[in-house]
């Protein structure tokens, strides 16, 4: 590996190997271990309020971590002591998506008919679905 990870002008120094028997089981072991992941980390500030951050986890160090913001297209470093809780979201989810919705929309694209897919080119997969759903309420 290069002595620094680097994207276009964004430097950190070289990654810590945190596999080893003194942070076995450590904060920052888990975090190295899902590098790339989209994560929710909400640290403790002060005496009671939670900061929420959220992003691709970019690169983990022994006091900080980075988190790439793909919304603002920004990095942000992190103290890693002030982490309370950290959320992994499943791949291709972000805040706010709602899986059982996703997964029924997906379903109900599957389930169309194959007249429906022919007769609309360029319709979306949630357009067919609700087509078929008005089409099946009046037979």
């Amino acid at each position: 590996m290069s002595e620094t990870n680097q994207s276009q002008d964004f430097r950190v120094p070289a990654s810590q190997d945190f596999n080893t028997d003194s942070f076995a089981g450590s904060m920052q072991q888990v975090l190295q271990d899902n590098i790339g992941k989209y994560v929710i980390v909400e640290f403790f500030m002060g005496t009671d309020t939670l900061q929420q951050k959220e992003g691709y986890l970019y690169d983990v160090a022994a006091q900080y971590i980075v988190i790439f913001d793909d919304i603002n297209l920004q990095y942000v470093v992190c103290d890693v002591f002030s982490i309370k809780f950290v959320t992994f979201l499943l791949p291709n989810y972000r805040p706010g998506q709602v899986p059982a919705l996703l997964e029924a929309l997906e379903n109900a694209r599957q389930n169309i008919p194959s007249e429906t897919t022919t007769a609309a080119p360029g319709i979306t997969p949630a357009q067919a679905a609700f087509a078929h759903a008005t089409r099946s309420r009046r037979r």
